[in-house]
C-alpha cells in the first residue's frame, strides 16, 4: 500500500517537473521494490528521498506559477489596446503581478492613471506576510501607509520588508477599525484602502469612517454568485477555518450596495474573481459605475466545488448558519 501511494505521488509529480531524471530513476527503484519483498529499511529510503523531491517541486512550482500570467500581461500590452475596448475591460486589461496575489497590481495603477494620485498613502486591513494589494505601492512607488493584521510574527516580519509602512498586529473588529487606522495618523484622504479579512468584511467596511479612500479593493465569496446580496453576520470573533471554506465573507452584490450608500461605484473585478475595485463617485466620472452581474467572475476553485455539488446556500441551511440580506 506505501509503495502504491509512492508511485501514485511520483507519477503526479513527475507532470510538474523532471530533473535531471531523478523522478525516472525513483521510479525505478519503486519498480524493483514492488517487484521483490522491500525491506523496511527500503521503503523508508524511498520514503525520504520522495519527500526531499516533493519538498524541490513545491519549492519550483512556487517560483514559477506566475510565469504564465506575467508572459500574458506582456501579450496583452503588446497586442491589445486597451483604448479600443469598453469598460470594465479597459482596466482589466492593463492588469499585471508585482507583488499581488491575482495581478490586481496592474489593474490598481490603471485606475490611479485615470484618477490621479493625491495623497500616495494607503490602507491595508488583512495585509498577510505578502503586503496585500499595497505592497507594491510601498515597495517599488515609495508610498506610505498602513498595514494590519492579526498575525504577530508576520507582522514584525512585515514591518521589516516594508519600511515606508506603519505594520500593526491587531485584531480588526467593526468596534476598533477607526480607532486602529485614525490612531495611526491615517485620518481623512488616502488613495486606497484595502479589505481582505476573510469574514467580517462587509461590517468592516460599514463601520468604516475615519478615512475617504478615493479606491477601494474589497473581497468578495464568488461562491455567493453574482445576483443575491447577501453576507455571513457580524460576529467579532469570526474565524473561517471553523466552517466550511465557503462560508465567509460578502457577495459582490452586498458589497456594491453597501458601497453605493458610502458613496463608491463599482467599476471593475480582477478576472481571477476575487478582489472588486470601488472608486469615490467624485472621481473619474468618465469611468461607467458597473453591475455585479456584468462585472462578476467565479474563482476557479469554486467552479470545481460547485461542479461536484456544493452549494453554500444549501450548506449554510443543512448547518443553521445565518446569512444577512442585503436591501
Amino acid at each position: 500500500m506505501i509503495a502504491a501511494v509512492m508511485v501514485a505521488e511520483t507519477s503526479r509529480s513527475r507532470t510538474r517537473v523532471d530533473s535531471g531524471g531523478r523522478f525516472r530513476r525513483l521510479l525505478r527503484r519503486v519498480r524493483a521494490a514492488l517487484g521483490v519483498r522491500a525491506s523496511e529499511a527500503q521503503v523508508a529510503d524511498l520514503d525520504r528521498r520522495l519527500e526531499r523531491i516533493e519538498a524541490s517541486v513545491e519549492k519550483i512550482w512556487q517560483r514559477t506559477r506566475h510565469l504564465e500570467p506575467a508572459v500574458q500581461a506582456l501579450l496583452r500590452s503588446r497586442y491589445l489596446d486597451p483604448d479600443s475596448v469598453p469598460y470594465p475591460e479597459r482596466l482589466t486589461a492593463r492588469r499585471f503581478r508585482i507583488s499581488s496575489q491575482n495581478q490586481e497590481d496592474g489593474l490598481t495603477l490603471a485606475l490611479l492613471n485615470e484618477t490621479g494620485v493625491k495623497s500616495r498613502r494607503f490602507v491595508e486591513i488583512g495585509s498577510g506576510l505578502s503586503g496585500g494589494n499595497s505592497a507594491f505601492l510601498a515597495r517599488e512607488c515609495g508610498w506610505s501607509g498602513l498595514m494590519v493584521d492579526g498575525h504577530a510574527d508576520h507582522m514584525v516580519q512585515v514591518g521589516r520588508r516594508f519600511p515606508t509602512a506603519t505594520a500593526v498586529c491587531a485584531w480588526v473588529t467593526r468596534e476598533n477599525v477607526d480607532d486602529i487606522i485614525a490612531g495611526h495618523g491615517f485620518s481623512g484622504d488616502v488613495d486606497l484602502f484595502s479589505l481582505d479579512l476573510d469574514g467580517n468584511d462587509y461590517w468592516i467596511w460599514e463601520a468604516m469612517s475615519t478615512c475617504s479612500p478615493r479606491i477601494a479593493i474589497l473581497e468578495y465569496n464568488s461562491m455567493f454568485g453574482a445576483d443575491r446580496a447577501v453576507t455571513v453576520p457580524y460576529d467579532a470573533a469570526f474565524d473561517r477555518h471553523r466552517r466550511h471554506t465557503m462560508y465567509y465573507g460578502a457577495s459582490l452584490a452586498a458589497l456594491t450596495r453597501l458601497s453605493s450608500r458610502k458613496g463608491y461605484r463599482l467599476v471593475a473585478v480582477e478576472p481571477t474573481g476575487v478582489n472588486a475595485f470601488f472608486l469615490r463617485n467624485d472621481l473619474a466620472p468618465h469611468i461607467p459605475a458597473c453591475e455585479p452581474q456584468r462585472a462578476f467572475r467565479l474563482l476557479e476553485r469554486y467552479d470545481v466545488l460547485m461542479q461536484r455539488g456544493d452549494d453554500v446556500f444549501r450548506y449554510a441551511a443543512e448547518m443553521a448558519l445565518p446569512l444577512v440580506e442585503i436591501p
